[in-house]
């Protein structure tokens, strides 16, 4: 089995969509963008004796709007759409201060209040939203230098007053302010990220446990559970049988499946034995049990399953073998099968030993028939009981494709 792929290294807070919280940042977005859209018709209706405001509000509320429909219907959109509009507003609020400082007509340094440093600090908090936590960074620091030299240019190319060095200096405490304002929320995505990190470990190994686990209770054949999950699952019933709850056993071996081996090869063994799987899970119920015991011999666990029940259900499973094989291999295969019903308390070797010696009587009494605990004999497919072996053709028995140990009923297992 090929090494787990380790968790990525830098984890942006919202890289793809499956991420649980890019939900989270459609709505904050989406309430943002809102409140984006009537601060922008507000400041235009107050200022719309600004040129510069006049000409920028329909563009900036087109783009607004825009940037909500894509969020609300295309989800998949919202994060790369969202670092170009950020990209954008950077651009935009960077050339609305370098105009309103460097021209008479812009308004000058009282212009930038609030909406343009506020904007710029929002813009810096939001790349660690939409951008990976290292581009982020660098989104911030470029944000922070592009400040100080688009304000200081404006300051130095504009009109000068007796405030423009008090503005410089004003200008430098606010680029230290966004650094540490940036600086911060770096150190609340990094430990989020690695919160995230860990959670995505945790979570990875987990999985890893439960398919362990899981490998470990299957037959890597046939898909059904193996033997040890088998004897796992007759101990728990064994302990919660009784009470009116009843517990069925059905054990199903293929009649003459050495021979199948033998004239057709393992490759088509195993395919009959992986269509006899599928079957099997077919025709019970979803909180039934399919375990392979090894070789052609499979077990069902039916919980709840009273013996008339348990007898209609081994029927059905007689019944349904040959033609699934068929479907697979160019082979008949029939199946014999013992019904029992577990006994509180009762050892899983027991239980198992008890339904396979049923399973015997049937293979005795001639195969592809059923024999249930309690019956003077197994019955055959018309319902009637048969207590006496049925002839043996000979060449026929080609026996069991793995060492039996004796039949418990006496005589040679077929």
């Amino acid at each position: 089995m090929s090494a787990p792929a380790p968790p990525p290294r830098d984890l942006p807070v919202a890289r793809r969509s499956g991420d649980p919280t890019l939900g989270l940042i459609r709505r904050v977005l989406l309430v943002c963008l809102l409140f984006g859209a009537v601060s922008v018709v507000v400041v235009a209706v107050l200022r719309w004796d600004d040129a510069l405001l006049r000409a920028a509000s329909p563009v900036l509320l087109a783009v607004v709007l825009l940037f909500a429909w894509l969020v609300l219907r295309r989800p998949a959109a919202t994060v790369p759409v969202s670092r170009v509009v950020l990209l954008g507003l950077d651009a935009l609020w960077l050339s609305t201060m370098g105009s309103r400082l460097g021209t008479a007509a812009g308004g000058g340094w009282d212009a930038l209040f609030p909406t343009t440093f506020m904007g710029l600090a929002l813009f810096v908090v939001i790349g660690y939203l939409v951008f990976p936590t290292r581009f982020a960074a660098l989104h911030a620091g470029a944000v922070v230098v592009a400040t100080l030299a688009v304000g200081w240019a404006g300051l130095a190319l504009g009109p000068a007053d007796a405030g423009t060095r008090q503005h410089a200096v004003d200008l430098a405490r606010y680029a230290v302010y966004l650094a540490v304002l940036a600086a911060m929320v770096w150190v609340l995505s990094r430990t989020k990220e690695h919160a995230a990190r860990a959670f995505q470990v945790a979570e990875h190994a987990s999985a890893e446990a439960a398919s362990m686990r899981e490998m470990a209770y299957r037959d890597p054949l046939t898909g059904a559970a193996n033997r040890r999950r088998l004897e796992d699952e007759l101990a728990y019933q064994a302990r919660v049988v009784g009470s009116g709850l009843d517990v069925a056993l059905v054990y199903l071996d293929l009649d003459r499946f050495k021979a199948v081996n033998d004239v057709h090869g393992h490759t088509v063994g195993d395919r009959v034995l992986v269509a006899v799987a599928r079957a099997l899970e077919q025709h019970v119920r979803s909180g039934d049990l399919v375990a392979r015991l090894g070789g052609e011999e499979f077990l069902v666990v039916a919980p709840g399953t009273g013996a008339a029940d348990a007898r209609a259900l081994a029927e059905r499973l007689r019944a349904a073998v040959p033609g699934a094989v068929r479907a697979e291999a160019p082979v008949e295969v029939t199946a014999s099968l013992g019904v029992t019903a577990l006994c509180p308390g009762e050892e899983p070797a027991a239980a198992i030993g008890r339904v396979d010696a049923l399973m015997y009587r049937a293979k005795r009494a001639g195969r592809d028939r059923v024999a249930v605990d309690g019956d003077a004999g197994p019955a055959r497919q018309d319902g009637t009981a048969d207590v006496q072996p049925a002839p043996r053709i000979p060449g026929q028995d080609g026996g069991s494709s793995h060492p039996r140990r004796a039949d418990p009923l006496g005589g040679q297992p077929h």
